[in-house]
């Protein structure tokens, strides 16, 4: 009896050392992670978390904890911060990329949807759709300095290369607003698009936008030294966020299709149809990083879609937070 008892001591302690030298648990997100690709960052706004995902692994990391309803993310040109909209507040957070740490907060006066930070970083502009304007805000004070009228219901932003100008989809009058920035932000021309002009991106020569038309399955070609649209490229059913990629010297545009859940991959100077890659249910916001691949939210399937843009395939598809909306790469801290 006495060496039964002391065989299952000795298995119950050899259990307990196996079990805490098993495999290491997920860092929680409020760790520091090496990430030498850097990190994908996707906000989910009906969680009211970024979830966080390692490029190089394709692992997600966990989750950062958001006010209401975070609707995009953007991270600040150095990869030391990310800034996160959110829809159901006036204001931004702004979390320390290392240790994923809300760091600030900043009152836009209204609740916000897009957001994107000028060439340098200096300058952080955001779109306030219920109010039908655009907040500037200094990134170094975290202050907000102006509050810009554009068309109704503004959403995209997209700031040209040269940081001269800021491009502004105003969804309910189905066009574009032009901002010049310097000496100062104004309005300098209103172009007429196509049905709900959802983002816009512009070309690597800052000389042409790109505009998705959410309710016209197309994208709008805008010459931007005469301000006027050039032709429409057929995109998939409801398209909302566009990638721009250079494969071997050509350009090519990467289209959310949120209605037909898929990615259009477009010849933009053939203005025809390269290929279709089915993601999820929902697919809308899009983000490319320097290791070449293409992330799409799928903000019906609350998962995120990784890309292959060289062999133009579907890598795999990681579970993110629910309802995944905007998305952004955030570099490694310079």
């Amino acid at each position: 009896m006495k060496s039964r008892i002391t065989g299952t001591a000795i298995l119950l302690v050899l259990a307990l050392i196996l079990s805490a030298c098993g495999a290491p648990s997920e860092p929680s997100a409020s760790q520091s992670v090496a990430s030498p690709e850097g990190r994908i960052l996707t906000a989910n706004q009906a969680a009211n978390t970024v979830t966080v995902v390692d490029v190089a692994t394709d692992r997600t990391f966990g989750s950062v904890a958001t006010g209401q309803q975070p609707h995009h993310v953007a991270a600040t040109p150095d990869g030391k911060e990310f800034w996160v909209t959110l829809y159901g507040e006036n204001r931004l957070q702004v979390f320390d990329a290392a240790t994923l740490k809300e760091i600030a907060s900043v009152d836009v006066g209204a609740a916000n949807d897009d957001l994107m930070f000028d060439p340098e970083g200096k300058r952080l502009y955001v779109s306030l759709g219920n109010d039908n304007a655009v907040a500037v805000v200094d990134v170094a004070a975290r202050k907000l300095l102006q509050t810009v009228p554009v068309g109704k219901t503004p959403h995209g932003l997209r700031v040209t290369p040269d940081g001269s100008k800021l491009l502004v989809t105003n969804t309910a009058e189905n066009t574009m607003s032009v901002l010049a920035l310097q000496p100062e932000v104004k309005v300098e021309a209103t172009i007429t698009t196509g049905a709900n002009p959802f983002e816009v991106i512009v070309s690597d020569a800052g000389d042409t936008a790109y505009v998705s038309n959410f309710l016209g399955d197309s994208v709008a070609v805008v010459d931007l030294a005469t301000n006027k649209v050039t032709g429409y490229i057929r995109s998939g059913k409801q398209p909302a966020m566009i990638a721009l990629h250079n494969n071997a010297g050509a350009a090519q545009l990467w289209v959310a299709s949120t209605g037909s859940g898929e990615v259009w991959v477009i010849d933009p100077t053939a203005r025809k149809l390269i290929t279709r890659l089915a993601t999820g249910k929902g697919a809308h916001g899009t983000a490319i990083t320097p290791s070449g691949k293409l992330y799409v939210t799928n903000s019906n399937d609350n998962s995120l879609s990784v890309i292959d843009l060289a062999a133009q395939k579907v890598l795999q598809t990681i579970p993110v937070g629910n309802n995944p909306n905007g998305i952004a790469f955030l570099p490694p801290a310079q």
